[in-house]
């Protein structure tokens, strides 16, 4: 099985999942003065044992900074979409290719149409979707896994907005969330490339993350878009079976947190990293891994972490 979150999420094929890989990002400090660096280091999570590990050189390390990016799968590779390079930088219509073959990075020659951040993936079997994304757009732009081009096809989200999350079933996507519109979600029928808005999403937030099992979706963490960030530790449960959403108290995540990533494996999901907002001096960043046993649907904290916080990032599963 085949699952990637966070900003993006994929399909699900038969076969066990072995690694999660949680990429790009930035890691920010309260400590005066406050600084933001900008990662292109992919941590990889073995789900069998629950480590991590970190490689420098070709292997599993992005190309580019970039950070506020989406994430979608096909069985062979895994694609890491858009986002911002900085302060300085341009927004990146690029994107980095992981092949799961040999864990190592490339960057494709064809490009999303639009540049932008903030945006969030979801994955059909044949095709990847990249929707919303800061500047504010209603667009989703599809990734052809065969030929590797891009299209936009169907009719878009609802409404423009950036910094949502996707998960899919097998036979919708979900797109949720927002800094705009928080508590809205935007179905995509993956047989005819349309959406419809789908019921609500309770305790709705930007910066949120999403994974799902075979049978349920689930967005953690988020915050508002006011001047006074009001941080969650909500996980929000979509029954694939009637598109209805609800927010068990057992699901609670062990701190109030935004931007954060999430992927999964055959029996679990794991949410990680994100800003926890702590006060300075403390990290803003976080290096907590959270996992929600998808046959108890309760979450627990493992006892490993990432190598390094970090927050505005991507993850998906091989």
């Amino acid at each position: 099985n085949l699952s990637a979150l966070s900003g993006g999420a994929s399909y699900r094929i038969s076969g066990s999942r072995n690694y999660g890989y949680f990429a790009g990002g930035g890691h920010e400090t309260g400590s005066p003065p406050p600084s933001y660096t900008l990662l292109t280091t992919v941590a990889r999570l073995d789900f069998l044992n629950e480590t991590f590990s970190v490689k420098m050189g070709a292997y599993y390390t992005f190309n580019q900074f970039r950070r506020y990016i989406a994430a979608v799968s096909s069985s062979s590779h895994g694609y890491f979409g858009g986002g911002e390079g900085g302060p300085t930088v341009p927004n990146w219509s690029t994107q980095e290719r992981l092949d799961f073959s040999n864990e190592t990075f490339s960057t494709p020659d064809n490009y999303l149409p639009t540049a932008k951040f903030g945006l969030a993936g979801c994955s059909s079997s044949s095709y990847g979707y990249f929707g919303g994304g800061i500047p504010y757009t209603m667009k989703i732009q599809r990734l052809d896994f065969s030929s590797e081009t891009f299209s936009s096809p169907g009719n878009g989200l609802s409404q423009a907005r950036g910094n949502l999350a996707a998960t899919e079933s097998n036979s919708y996507g979900y797109f949720a969330g927002g800094d705009t519109t928080e508590t809205t979600v935007d179905r995509l029928d993956f047989s005819n490339d349309t959406t419809t808005v789908n019921n609500p999403m309770p305790y709705g937030r930007g910066g949120v993350a999403a994974l799902s099992s075979n049978s349920y979706g689930y967005f953690g963490g988020g915050t508002s878009g006011s001047n006074t960030p009001n941080y969650t530790n909500r996980t929000r449960r979509l029954d694939f079976s009637n598109h209805t959403f609800s927010a068990p108290n057992n699901l609670l995540l062990s701190q109030a947190i935004a931007e954060l990533a999430g992927t999964s494996s055959n029996s679990y999901g794991y949410f990680a990293g994100g800003d926890n907002h702590s006060p300075s001096p403390a990290p803003i960043s976080s290096c907590t891994v959270e996992r929600l046993d998808f046959s108890s649907e309760t979450t627990s904290v493992p006892g490993t972490g990432l190598p390094q916080p970090r927050q505005d990032h991507a993850a998906l599963s091989n």
